[in-house]
């Protein structure tokens, strides 16, 4: 592990040669990515520092999936460092047009700390889909496991928690309510980025969607899931095919496989509950701030510590 480490980090410095401008990085390229920072202000240190990172969360996600970067078809990732969009901290999946082929594009605003969703998009990069329902409940189980706690729309607790609180508040919607586009989300795009019009709809159907990705991959493995991305292509949703029962018998299992565990949330549910209450809009970043305070009954899945209160809405 240390050795494949000290390799990468030779790789990208040996990248470095002919992009410096200045004494400072501007672009560099790394096994699997083109990254570019476009903030102006990262030092060489803190774009490696970055690179790193992403390399190895994508590592630990393919590992995960058993899957390939698609280089040879989709060319590198390209890996972007921006500001953040309005004091919101967060990272979006989309794609851009370069000559004959899309480009897949991996963008982290703000990165002052340890960045969020970015193991979250990248599941995206690796498995694209025009569906958000089925990248959704791909990528946020892999922010649960590889990536940063305080992250949307875990904010600082499990989703499964979130859930029970949309639950209990009558704020809950059927899965089949989680449609394909973003307009159904909750959102919508701006110059081709994604951005959030109603906060609380789309904190709930994040929640729903990575708690139900979650409970597939859990029940019916790592395969079974892959198999049902790829063959939801053509904006299909093979759930018979693939699970042996409707998205409707799927939801039902789901909830009883939550009503089971509901125990292991005893002392999140009441707290974000009041959080919910006093202001949905709010709910993550109050979640967040007492995260970022203690962390209470962290699922086991999490790797990292979460690096504090901040902004943390859009997602692609």
């Amino acid at each position: 592990m240390r050795a494949a480490r000290r390799l990468l980090v030779f790789l990208i410095f040996v990248s470095l040669i002919g992009l410096v401008i200045s004494g400072r990085v501007m672009a560099l390229e790394t096994a699997n990515f083109i990254v570019r920072d476009l903030t102006g202000q990262l030092s060489n240190d803190q774009i490696l520092r970055l690179a790193n990172g992403a390399e190895e969360k994508l590592r630990k996600i393919l590992d995960f999936w058993g899957a390939e970067t698609r280089e040879g078809q989709l060319g590198k990732i390209r890996l972007e460092f921006a500001k953040p969009r309005g004091g919101t901290y967060s990272t979006v999946f989309i794609t851009v047009k370069e000559g004959d082929r899309r480009v897949r594009v991996v963008r982290i605003y703000g990165v002052s700390g340890e960045p969020e969703m970015v193991a979250h998009k990248l599941t995206h990069a690796i498995f694209p889909s025009g569906d958000k329902l089925v990248r959704n409940m791909m990528g946020i189980p892999m922010e649960v496991r590889f990536g940063n706690p305080i992250t949307f729309p875990m904010c600082g607790f499990g989703h499964d928690a979130w859930v029970g609180v949309f639950r209990q508040n009558q704020s809950y919607l059927p899965l089949a309510e989680l449609g394909p586009d973003h307009e159904q989300w909750g959102m919508t795009t701006k110059e081709g980025v994604p951005v959030v019009l109603n906060k609380p709809r789309q904190h709930v159907m994040y929640a729903e969607s990575g708690s139900f990705g979650a409970f597939l991959l859990t029940v019916y493995g790592v395969n079974k899931v892959k198999r049902f991305f790829h063959l939801s292509a053509g904006m299909k949703r093979p759930w018979e095919e693939v699970f042996g029962l409707s998205l409707s018998d799927l939801e039902k299992q789901w909830l009883q496989y939550l009503d089971s565990r509901a125990g292991q949330d005893d002392a999140q549910v009441p707290m974000l509950m009041r959080m919910v209450l006093d202001s949905p809009a709010k709910a993550c970043e109050t979640a967040q701030e007492k995260a970022g305070k203690k962390m209470i009954d962290p699922p086991t899945e999490f790797q990292q510590r979460p690096m504090g209160p901040r902004k943390s809405r859009q997602g692609s």
